[in-house]
């Protein structure tokens, strides 16, 4: 149950706002997390992996498309997660037919990890319909609301990476310092 004396009902603390607009606004971004994640889930579910094996198959699905190799201790780099468990999972996504071992042609003793044919195939099959509607929406959209809302989505991407903890005046002198051509 909500607390009311903080919160009203559009699930944020600022029920003194003339305006619901951007309250309104982030309500949407929440449902719309909301059912990105979902979406997530259920290819994970469908493709029978977790969180971990589907950002490994799709960080080696872009070094692939990138013409980049990739050792294990890059991915578990990437990945945040300890070599033995990456082992594992790289048990995990050869064993399911996604990614190979190759040689390192560097590096005798060492191999590299390359997406497979199949690991491509199936993550565009579980993604592309959902991807081309997703496209098709934007698509849609003006390109001065493009850019708008592009930078709506820089702001709000850097209010949520910004320390709260961090002063206001240091974060305006780092502010500040920034350059005006980005």
């Amino acid at each position: 149950m909500a607390d009311t004396r903080t919160y009203d009902e559009s699930g944020y603390w600022y029920p003194d706002r003339s305006t619901k607009s951007g309250i309104e606004l982030l309500n949407a971004m929440r449902r719309y997390r909301a059912a990105e994640v979902a979406m997530r889930q259920r290819t994970r579910d469908s493709m029978r992996m977790n969180a971990t094996d589907m950002a490994a198959v799709r960080f080696l699905l872009q070094a692939r498309q990138h013409g980049s190799a990739v050792k294990p201790t890059g991915l578990a780099a990437h990945l945040g997660i300890t070599t033995a468990s990456t082992t594992a999972l790289v048990k995990r996504l050869v064993a399911a037919g996604h990614v190979e071992r190759r040689a390192d042609p560097a590096d005798g003793r060492g191999f590299l990890l390359v997406a497979t044919e199949h690991g491509d195939d199936s993550v565009r099959s579980e993604l592309t319909t959902v991807h081309a509607r997703m496209i098709a929406a934007a698509d849609r959209l003006s390109p001065q609301t493009i850019a708008e809302m592009s930078a709506f989505f820089a702001d709000v991407t850097d209010a949520m990476c910004e320390d709260p903890r961090t002063p206001d005046d240091a974060r305006s002198a780092g502010a500040a310092a920034v350059p005006a051509s980005h």
